[in-house]
């Protein structure tokens, strides 16, 4: 199946050598075209990695607060959408502060306007950073929110 994908892959993106080009046998791809190699066929179940993940959420205080007050703050996310999925993962940064990374299936508009008005209810735009962005990536995305958890789950 490989094979065959490569042919039209090839086509598409001929003369985009910053994307996709051939080194002698071997073919460089770019991380941002690896989505065009899953399949094209809906699986019947789903893991976290094939599943349909769209937005990708992260926060980090500019103080520190414990894991209980971050997992409170995305199950009142949850609460604002629960027809969606949220794969969440609480982390340490580099001064030692929990910060939060998450993916959900939610279209980005409505995830970003709902996480404003939770966080924004306990914080003003001075005291956290935060980020909302559409998933371009699902494979780099979720391997990200695994990368050093203190807590990390699905609701």
């Amino acid at each position: 199946m490989l094979k065959y994908k490569m042919i039209k892959i090839k086509e598409k993106y001929a003369g985009v050598t910053s994307l996709l080009d051939k080194d002698g046998k071997q073919w460089k791809i770019h991380y941002s075209i690896i989505n065009e190699f899953m399949p094209i066929n809906k699986r019947k179940n789903y893991t976290e990695n094939n599943y349909d993940w769209q937005t990708f959420v992260s926060w980090n205080p500019f103080e520190n607060y414990d894991k209980e007050y971050h997992q409170e703050l995305i199950y009142q996310i949850k609460n604002e959408m629960p027809d969606k999925y949220i794969k969440y993962t609480i982390e340490l940064d580099g001064r030692g502060f929990n910060h939060v990374h998450f993916i959900t299936d939610g279209k980005l508009p409505e995830v970003k306007t709902i996480v404003e008005n939770v966080i924004y209810k306990y914080f003003s735009w001075t005291e956290i950073s935060f980020e909302a962005t559409s998933i371009t990536n699902k494979y780099n995305s979720v391997n990200y929110a695994n990368k050093a958890p203190i807590i990390t789950e699905i609701i």
